[in-house]
């Protein structure tokens, strides 16, 4: 009754419900039982967001993000990003995608603010390890940090080509902080 494709995380506290127990309901009415289930299908290479809630009859399709908290019912295209009360679409994969890229640096930016304000030192390097794109070396050899974030999708050498592919937009992680202490906000 449920059907799940392949590269899903399903992060913590999800369900997902092929049945509907509020039979039971019309059961103390009537008498009857009046039982109710259906499929779920979830498509490949799909991310659901904390404490989301699949109902019965959901098909998510390929290539989705379901932000957490959400609920989901219904058809859900692929390609697509979905939040809400009920799961609504917010945008294609391609504009979260966009949105994604343009605020890295924005983001990176606040991290480094934040612990030095809160520990009153710069942050490692290695504590930015989703960032490491914004500033390391193509061609030097990853440290083992940088090189686990490429292995946590059973995606490395996709991952490893798309880096070596990419250009960094600061000459090294110093250049980076300097950006940091040098940008007004």
């Amino acid at each position: 009754m449920i059907e799940i494709g392949d590269n899903v995380h399903i992060t913590a506290d999800c369900s997902i419900l092929q049945h509907d127990y509020s039979w039971a309901v019309m059961q103390h009415l009537t008498g009857e039982v009046l039982g109710s289930c259906g499929m779920v299908r979830i498509g490949n290479n799909v991310f659901i967001g904390q404490k989301s809630l699949i109902l019965k009859g959901a098909e998510i399709g390929d290539n989705t993000i379901i932000g957490a908290g959400s609920v989901v019912t219904g058809h859900l295209e692929g390609n697509a990003v979905y939040a809400g009360v009920p799961a609504k679409k917010i945008s294609s994969l391609d504009v979260y995608v966009d949105k994604r890229r343009n605020l890295q640096l924005e983001e990176a930016t606040l991290l480094v603010r934040k612990y030095e304000e809160v520990y009153d030192k710069r942050p490692s390097k290695e504590l930015l390890r989703e960032f490491f794109w914004l500033f390391e070396s193509r061609d030097a050899q990853l440290n083992e940090t940088f090189q686990d974030v490429f292995r946590l999708d059973d995606n490395a050498e996709r991952s490893q080509q798309a880096f070596i592919r990419s250009e960094p937009m600061f000459e090294d992680y110093e250049a980076f902080l300097e950006y940091v202490e040098s940008d007004p906000q």
